[in-house]
């Protein structure tokens, strides 16, 4: 019965999103819209607890939970299993809409405005349209009747760690929360509203998108790296491509919202941006749930599913690309930049942000065009082109990143700043010279650019946050620049872990047999013994490893486990980490006897990519934070 009414719950909600939606137009203020908000929140939340209760009390009858889920199972994962595959994906990301949609209502000061309402009815239609997609073709409540099994199939093993639980709703938070600069955008549209208020109602909240998609994305390279055995941090794998470039996009948009906000310029060009992150999430959700891209984040392979959620794309983005092309900006024409100014710089930033998300796309799709093209033939695009791709744009995002947080609004009158910031920057440069040459063999020259634009964007934003000379100055660089500082110093850290993992880094492929020792990375490393160890859920061949490093002496563990019933085989890595370098040891196939495969790599600076990405996270939030804490 319990998931009858979870279904019921869902019914009701997709009612109410709709007559909601439409009634918000049709009847503009009378709508107690803040009321109706949390109703329709607590339906879906309703449906969703229904669907974690199924999977905690192990109700096999549920075919959902049959298919992800299993009686030996983790508690901590049967909970986690409930967002583990299509279904009940799509219930998080549904209730992820309706958290933002009444977080937006509850910070906003004019409630029940005409502004306000459409921003509602758009949202539930959005909301309306997620629903009948779940209920008429993902429905997570479907029985198996007369007979259910008596066990489940499993959730997949790749899928069982404690990162599981977290990456994907932080992610999903972070695309979904991408729907309120969309509505935000057509409610300006359609209000007549298309100046610099509706960009400072827009920017608190696709600050917090952007926080939770730069944890969501960084914590999901942080699983991959240690859970999957590969040792990598990014794979470019369409489905990471597919968040990474709404990612970009909404950087973008919340420099550009910055100039909108500030100059009421970019109107046009914000109203845009906000359109396209949110087709970009869009996108994203097709390629996952279509089968139209193979990948190991793929949630369905099932074209009709893919045609429904096209289906959604193509109604809401080309709907609100026609709005744009019949409203009347309000951009105010009469401002002056020149092109020393800020405004020029933010314009380049946004021009260089979007054009590398057009080509990550157009190299994510490429293969089916190229399908489609020559009649079935299939090519791949790999990491070669990527990589190609974002280093020259990396290098010039750094550089105009430095410059521009010295540029004042409509035109610089002093370029003195540079003296300082190229000799201070080339001292730094020149100390993490010093640092490379202490901790590796010998220097890269690939490796310098990334280093100097390292130096460059730690100096930049050190001089222009910190240059204040009393405690007031102190206490209003805490309030309004702390966000600005935490997010360019971790993006200067992350350029350097990627500049540096991808530069240094080094593997090794062998075969040990019991009691054999070897040499690698001035480190001795033996395999002790290997045992069998049972899991609650699977049984494990388990490599006891000594490594001696520079007198240091200590153990590793890698396993091999396979898990029942399901028979799927995961490595489990053993992993020695460092601030300045991971040592990464992952266990292959068994030859004979006690001899198996390993693969050892020495991973330097590769913490600092997650390290940079948290502090873009925090910054990002608290920028958000105190944005909204200015508008209450």
């Amino acid at each position: 019965m319990i998931p009858e009414i979870g279904h019921i719950f869902l019914i009701s909600s997709l009612v109410l999103s709709l007559v909601s939606g439409l009634g918000s137009f049709i009847f503009k203020k009378e709508l107690p819209i803040w009321k109706i908000a949390l109703l329709m929140f607590l339906l879906v939340f309703g449906s969703f607890i229904t669907l974690v209760y199924s999977f905690v009390v192990d109700d096999f009858s549920v075919a959902y939970v049959a298919q992800n889920s299993n009686i030996n199972l983790p508690i901590y994962y049967k909970f986690a299993a409930t967002w583990g595959a299509h279904e009940g994906s799509l219930i998080l990301w549904i209730l992820s809409m309706n958290i933002w949609l009444l977080a937006f209502i509850s910070f906003d000061k004019n409630r029940n405005t005409n502004f306000s309402n459409i921003v509602f009815g758009v949202c539930s239609l959005v909301i309306f349209s997620f629903l009948l997609f779940t209920i008429f073709t993902s429905n997570p409540f479907e029985r198996i009747l007369p007979i259910p099994p008596l066990n489940g199939a499993d959730l997949n093993p790749s899928l069982q760690d404690i990162a599981f639980t977290v990456h994907p709703p932080l992610l999903y938070f972070g695309y979904s929360g991408l729907l309120l600069p969309f509505a935000i955008s057509i409610s300006a549209m359609l209000s007549g509203q298309s100046n610099k208020d509706w960009a400072s109602s827009s920017r608190p909240w696709t600050l917090l998108a952007c926080s939770f998609l730069t944890v969501g994305i960084g914590l999901g390279s942080w699983w991959a790296y240690y859970e999957l055995g590969w040792g990598g941090w990014w794979f470019w794998d369409p489905v990471e491509n597919a968040a990474f470039v709404p990612w970009l996009l909404t950087v973008a948009l919340v420099h550009s919202l910055i100039v909108t906000e500030n100059r009421n310029l970019f109107v046009n060009w914000s109203l845009l941006l906000s359109i396209f992150a949110f087709a970009a999430s869009l996108l994203g959700t097709f390629l996952v749930r279509s089968g139209i891209l193979t990948s190991v984040h793929a949630f369905a392979l099932d074209p009709e599913r893919g045609l429904f959620i096209l289906g959604i794309f193509s109604f809401f983005v080309l709907g609100g690309l026609v709005i744009f092309a019949f409203k009347n900006s309000t951009e105010n024409k009469t401002s002056f930049y020149s092109l020393n100014s800020k405004e020029f710089g933010l314009l380049l930033n946004n021009v260089l942000l979007v054009v590398l998300a057009v080509s990550i796309l157009f190299g994510t799709l490429y293969p089916l065009i190229y399908e489609a093209y020559t009649g079935g033939k299939q090519i791949s695009v790999g990491a070669p082109y990527f990589e190609f791709i974002i280093f020259p744009f990396s290098i010039l995002l750094g550089l105009l990143q430095g410059i521009a947080l010295y540029l004042s609004w409509g035109s610089t009158k002093s370029f003195n700043f540079l003296t300082k910031l190229i000799l201070e920057s080339l001292s730094i440069f020149l100390l993490t010279l010093v640092l490379l040459f202490v901790l590796f063999d010998e220097l890269i020259p690939a490796s310098f650019f990334t280093i100097f634009i390292f130096s460059w964007l730690i100096v930049g934003s050190l001089l222009i946050n910190f240059s204040f000379k009393s405690f007031s100055n102190y206490l209003d660089f805490i309030n309004r620049r702390m966000g600005v500082l935490l997010s360019h110093v971790g993006m200067a850290l992350l350029v350097l872990g990627v500049g540096v993992v991808s530069s240094y880094s080094s593997e090794m492929e062998l075969i040990l047999d019991t009691g054999e020792k070897i040499e690698f990375s001035n480190k001795d490393v033996e395999l002790l013994d290997i045992k069998d160890i049972n899991g609650p859920n699977f049984i494990s061949k388990t490599a006891n490893i000594k490594v001696l490093d520079s007198g240091r002496t200590f153990n590793l563990q890698t396993e091999k486990r396979t898990y029942f019933p399901s028979g799927q085989v995961t490595t489990e890595a053993a992993i020695d980490t460092g601030i300045f370098r991971d040592f990464y040891i992952s266990m292959g196939d068994n030859f004979k006897g006690d001899s198996w495969s390993f693969k050892l790599q020495s991973k330097p600076f590769i913490r600092w990519i997650w390290l940079g990405a948290l502090l873009i996270t925090l910054g990002t939030f608290i920028s958000s934070v105190n944005v909204l804490r200015r508008k209450s």
